[in-house]
């Protein structure tokens, strides 16, 4: 499109710039210039001198009281919060944010000691241990800590019921997390896309509600250690299914029903009217042993109860003996250590944007790994975020990390002087807590079709995460996962395409030129578009495609030396005749197809373009060079090739002929 106005004004420093101005082109004309010339134009700074090793080194190594303040309030925030807290605005907010979380802290580390396979009270100790120590460490203002079920699904089955092998796994997971963080190497998780998470963690779900359903079933199964777990469950629980204690299957629809009606048609319904959401969880906890304890469902009915829960704090020991069989865990800690980071700096960032502050990754790595090695040593499993704790935190607009020590208050109170009165809980009750928790991980399994439709890679992932997850291991399905997530960013980058851009015809856009009829080629131009990041893995798949598109410099070299040859036994035979030679042509004509396709010579008048005086360096009788680059022309001259005569234009003043390679000299 053609510019209405030109200003002719100079822009950007660059000589003889114009601006061009139309409706809607900004068409902007400047000399080529070399990169020197542009660098001495633009003035283009200088890099400065690089200081010795030893300055650079020691630059880094100093301590005054800024710097002191600095590093310990990165590290450990919950000084800064101390002393920067505003009583008068923030206690209040953050004791009321703290009992809500500590009440749905309850009956949720009841049911997640059952999951873990540990003693009931270990749940509790968990949370409200971990609570405590996630606060000084911890950047994010509503990420409570906790548990979430993947993580503690995660513990080796073959070993569920020993204490100190949770306690050696939050030991190893911690440390793995503490030296990632110290590291600052919170960036892992972004190399994992949607596709594998939303897999992953469905998968996941399926394994957590395989485990709860014979404790809602009422039945017993043996544990399935290693590969095909799943599968060998169900087929389990297909053998005693005559066993079913229907009492206990009764209770754990209705406990289902209960919560699912009141989450969907009460909390999510009216969230904005309400202060905090309902803990229906704790009230069918209540409502449950309450039930359980008149009703005598254990003498009666053989439903499975909690029983005795200890009202004492357990001393802190070493878990040695867990830390001897560490090998045969470790690469369970390995998949606890991602997941625990992915879900917790998913949440923190949910929070963080919603409350308007940042958020440190690599902080919030340190942070939880300090929770889960500390943690350890009082009879803790590994501890994740708490996707509904947060939630009601946030709702409730808690303002500092110290929010967080009021949950532990109250799992403490709830422990020493509260948890006797639940040991009448069944068990099936606190199962289908846990597997109600599930249901939005269930849905997300429906997620598959919206992959299949954006994009077949992310579909590709989503479906070997999945069935390899289901069916193999949950450490096995991690593995594969990244695998394949691995390979499809080697395919999508063995894949990527170039095409030549064309200009429509009704309005200049520029588009692929093979998929638009109303588009043209700009004559003399070849725009060549990548759709990738050039690099090294890239790079012979893009000067493939470019060769292809454009002009291919080895096949032209190949055609150009094939011409001369051709060329300089034509110019041999026509000075054998006292004919003045064929001038050299060195351009090619562009079009559809750049270089014939065949092996025959093409014709010089039609595919190669002759070359005219400005191409040409010519001398005069005196040796200065004339003709170079000057656009004259010369009509007349004393040659016998009619098509090269027309390239002539002087009145016999010249002596000699040469060209700008020097190559061929006539004297006439």
């Amino acid at each position: 499109m053609m510019a209405d106005k030109e200003s002719g004004e100079k822009k950007g420093g660059s000589p003889s710039a114009t601006v061009s101005v139309g409706e809607s082109l900004v068409l902007v004309r400047r000399i080529p210039m070399t990169q020197v010339a542009f660098d001495e134009l633009h003035l283009k700074k200088e890099k400065d001198a690089k200081e010795p090793l030893k300055e650079r080194i020691l630059k880094h190594f100093y301590c005054d009281k800024r710097r002191s303040w600095k590093m310990l309030s990165s590290y450990v925030p919950l000084v800064k919060y101390i002393r920067y807290y505003k009583p008068k605005e923030y206690l209040l907010v953050d004791i009321f944010a703290g009992i809500s979380v500590g009440i749905l802290h309850i009956p949720q580390g009841l049911a997640f000691g059952l999951l873990a396979s540990v003693k009931i009270e270990d749940g509790l100790f968990t949370l409200g241990a971990e609570h405590a120590k996630t606060q000084p460490w911890g950047q994010n203002l509503t990420v409570p800590g906790g548990n979430i079920t993947i993580s503690l699904d995660s513990i080796p089955e073959y070993m569920d019921y020993k204490e100190s092998i949770s306690m050696g796994v939050a030991f190893i997971t911690g440390l793995m997390m503490i030296g990632l963080g110290i590291f600052k190497l919170g960036f892992i998780t972004y190399y994992l896309s949607d596709s594998f998470f939303a897999a992953f963690t469905s998968a996941a779900a399926v394994h957590i509600g395989t485990s709860q359903l014979p404790a809602m079933l009422g039945i017993s199964i043996p544990k399935f250690p290693g590969v095909f777990k799943v599968p060998l469950a169900y087929e389990a629980m297909i053998n005693v299914i005559t066993k079913i204690n229907w009492a206990a299957v009764i209770i754990a629809i209705i406990v289902c029903v209960i919560i699912d009606v009141v989450k969907v048609c009460v909390n999510e319904r009216f969230k904005t009217k309400l202060p905090a959401p309902i803990p229906i969880e704790l009230f069918v906890v209540i409502f449950a042993t309450i039930a359980s304890y008149f009703g005598r469902f254990n003498e009666i009915f053989g439903l499975a109860v909690i029983g005795k829960i200890p009202n004492t704090i357990p001393m802190p020991r070493v878990p040695t003996e867990a830390l001897a069989e560490a090998p045969k865990y470790v690469g369970d800690c390995v998949v606890l250590a991602i997941l625990i980071f992915a879900y917790t700096i998913a949440m923190a960032k949910i929070c963080a944007k919603k409350h308007n502050y940042e958020v440190d990754d690599s902080q919030e790595l340190l942070a939880y790994g300090m929770c889960n090695f500390l943690s350890s040593f009082l009879l803790c499993f590994p501890s994740c975020v708490a996707p509904p704790r947060t939630m009601v935190a946030s709702t409730m607009n808690a303002k500092t990390t110290l929010s967080g020590i009021v949950p532990a208050v109250v799992m403490l109170m709830f422990t020493l002087f509260i948890g006797v009165l639940f040991e009448a809980l069944p068990k099936s009750a606190l199962a289908a807590i846990i597997f109600i928790s599930l249901k939005n991980l269930f849905i997300q399994i429906l997620d598959f079709r919206k992959y299949w439709r954006i994009n077949k890679y992310d579909f590709a992932i989503w479906f070997f995460t999945f069935n390899a997850t289901v069916f193999l291991d949950i450490d096995l399905g991690l593995f594969i996962g990244v695998g394949v997530s691995l390979i499809t960013v080697v395919f999508q980058t063995q894949s990527s395409r170039g095409f030549r851009m064309g200009k429509t015809l009704k309005d200049t856009a520029l588009v692929e030129h093979k998929r638009y009829a109303d588009s043209r080629e700009i004559p003399g131009l070849k725009i060549f578009r990548f759709q990738s990041s050039l690099y090294f893995a890239n790079a012979e798949i893009f000067r493939t495609s470019l060769y292809r598109n454009t002009v291919n410099p080895r096949k032209l070299l190949k055609f150009l030396k094939k011409r001369e040859l051709a060329l300089e036994k034509q110019n041999k035979e026509r000075l054998a005749e006292g004919k003045l030679p064929e001038p050299r042509r060195d351009s090619v004509l562009t079009g559809e197809n750049l270089l014939p396709r065949g092996n025959s010579l093409p014709s010089l008048s039609s595919e190669v373009d002759r070359r005219s005086l400005g191409n040409l360096g010519l001398t005069d009788s005196n040796g200065s060079p004339t003709g170079l680059n000057q656009k004259r022309k010369i009509s007349t001259c004393s040659v016998d090739n009619p098509a090269f005569q027309n390239d002539l234009d002087g009145s016999g003043a010249f002596t000699r002929l040469q060209d700008s390679s020097g190559t061929t000299s006539v004297t006439r």
